[in-house]
């Protein structure tokens, strides 16, 4: 039975011209298949406004498909399914944990958010609502339906799914969508997000076969990182200076994946560098239990080859014996009362909520405090305005002087950067009737089109929010 009820046509309704919120809607006769429902994380008020709309009736898709745990990509399946989804949400098994662990937490920190700033806001009579509860999380994770690697579903009549290695985080796959329609069979790759062909961890990813839709990142789409293996050298210099002045490493880590290589990194220091070991603490309940999953797979094929011979000689990569995991609140609290130098990996990544912020609001103001930004800060938000060198910041609507030394390291990312990206579309066996370029701030995203066009490949499209385009 093939989609021949109106045609196929896929409408992007989020990470069109910006990073996060990724969410795009096919149309598939009268099915329609929803990939990834993500977060938008921003400015607090343009956040609000697009996190809390979707631009179709939720209760009117019949499948959906998500390629990782990232909030960006995850983080509005709750509201989804409070708002009437009543269909599968597929992705793979590892991704159900880790979602089971991260949409939880992302219901708990709204809340404790909302709390504290309508707390301190009680005077001003200025108030916020976390966008969903625990109980719309649950709601959302019974909906959740594994799918192995390389196995194949058929989620809705006339297109199969097919997750295969993104090699961006643990369980992150890309989606390969096989569509029966008139004209034969199309074949659509919706990348997520894509490793490196080089990581500190994960297995690079492959390319498919004859792609004929491909929907690509494009976060790095003009930048080429800092080789993985520069990732000690440089973090040995921020230490030795913190050392040295006696002052705290603020890291604002994604508690998926980023806070993992860190800790894989410092691990292999304190073999290395000895007179560098200072303590560490991780102060995210949720970046403890992904580090947790983390190391119930740490022999699976998702990890590459150098990561698992460092497991058979390490055994313990991300240092359950020395590195202190803080889970309480009341635990994280009296880290503000210790004087450095130490080490405090902390989310949100973005800064844009989390215990994070109050590490921030208690250091932020002494000079001897590094701050240490470990990924990609979108624009609008709290990271991003500290990395581009704000001499005040808002946290919590509260103004505060910035006199701590803000660092940026490139190193960690574990997205494809420009070269990693033309690489993947080269390996193609043939090349797609369309490309589709999302997941990029609108400069690096045209930047990676004139780079497509001098390489001789022409077919590429740029979408903006709510476009639509038939897939013939």
């Amino acid at each position: 039975m093939g989609n021949d009820n109106g045609g196929m046509k896929i409408t992007f309704y989020g990470a069109a011209g910006e990073v996060t919120g990724s969410r795009h809607l096919l149309s598939l006769g009268d099915k329609r298949v929803l990939l990834d429902c993500g977060m938008f994380q921003g400015h607090r008020a343009q956040a609000q406004e697009k996190n809390r709309k979707f631009p179709f009736r939720p209760d009117s898709l019949h499948a959906v498909a998500v390629s990782h745990a990232h909030i960006d990509h995850i983080g509005c399946l709750p509201l989804l399914a409070k708002r009437g989804l009543n269909a599968p949400i597929y992705c793979t098994s590892i991704t159900r944990e880790l979602a089971s662990i991260m949409l939880m937490d992302s219901a708990r920190l709204q809340e404790a958010d909302a709390k504290f700033f309508n707390k301190i806001h009680a005077a001003d009579g200025m108030t916020i609502e976390p966008l969903y509860s625990e109980e719309d999380s649950k709601l959302a994770l019974s909906l959740l339906k594994p799918l192995d690697y390389g196995a194949d579903a058929q989620i809705v009549p006339g297109t199969g799914l097919r997750f295969l290695n993104s090699g961006h985080v643990l369980g992150s796959a890309m989606l390969q969508l096989d569509i029966q329609a008139n004209g034969g069979r199309r074949r659509l790759l919706y990348t997520g997000d894509l490793g490196r062909r080089s990581t500190i961890m994960m297995a690079a990813p492959a390319a498919p076969s004859d792609v004929d839709y491909l929907v690509i990142e494009t976060t790095y789409g003009d930048r080429v990182h800092d080789p993985v293996s520069d990732a000690e050298e440089k973090l040995r210099g921020v230490i030795k200076r913190a050392i040295e002045e006696g002052g705290k490493i603020i890291i604002p880590s994604f508690a998926l994946e980023r806070t993992q290589e860190i800790i894989l990194i410092l691990d292999k220091m304190r073999r290395t560098a000895p007179e560098l070991d200072i303590p560490i603490y991780v102060d995210s309940p949720m970046a403890v239990s992904v580090t947790e999953i983390f190391n119930k797979y740490k022999d699976g094929f998702h990890f590459d080859a150098k990561f698992r011979e460092y497991v058979k000689m390490d055994g313990d990569p991300f240092g359950f014996d020395y590195i202190q995991y803080v889970r309480s609140k009341e635990e994280s609290q009296r880290l503000n009362d210790l004087d450095g130098p130490m080490i405090i990996i902390s989310a949100s990544g973005m800064c844009e909520g989390g215990r994070v912020l109050h590490h921030l609001r208690n250091n932020i103001g002494k000079d001897s405090t590094t701050i240490l930004m470990v990924g990609y800060q979108g624009a609008g938000t709290l990271g991003r305005r500290l990395q581009e060198g704000a001499p005040k910041v808002k946290i919590f609507g509260l103004e505060h002087a910035v006199f701590a030394r803000v660092e940026t390291m490139h190193t960690f990312s574990s997205h494809a950067d420009k070269d990693d990206l033309l690489a993947f579309i080269k390996a193609l066996n043939r090349p797609p009737r369309k490309i589709f370029l999302v997941h990029g701030d609108p400069k690096d995203r045209a930047a990676f089109a004139g780079h497509l066009k001098a390489a001789g490949i022409t077919n590429t499209v740029l979408p903006e929010f709510g476009e639509s385009f038939d897939l013939d």
